[in-house]
């Protein structure tokens, strides 16, 4: 999280970190932008499952995948329900 300090985000930082989303970002690894902008033109949103494809290899990306990858909570007060179309 080095880029949100020279940023001048700290107080960001802090709410971050406050809702478990430091792990998410804080992940390490090589990053292929190529790849990941073919990742989201093909993403598409079904029955609560995001689903994809990059290189021909099928992705579905569930909620349980994303607790699972980023270390994310299922659980909190649901502000407001969205409809995506």
């Amino acid at each position: 999280m080095s880029w949100l300090r020279l940023e001048n985000f700290g107080t960001l930082k802090q709410h971050l970190k406050a809702q478990k989303w430091n792990t998410f970002i804080e992940l390490l690894g090589k990053a292929y932008p190529d790849l990941v902008k073919v990742f989201y033109a093909n993403l598409k949103f079904n029955n609560g499952i995001l689903k994809t494809s990059v290189k021909g290899v099928e992705m579905e990306i569930t909620r349980q995948t994303w607790k699972d990858v980023a270390g994310l909570r299922q659980k909190g007060v649901q502000v407001l329900k969205v409809k995506l179309v």
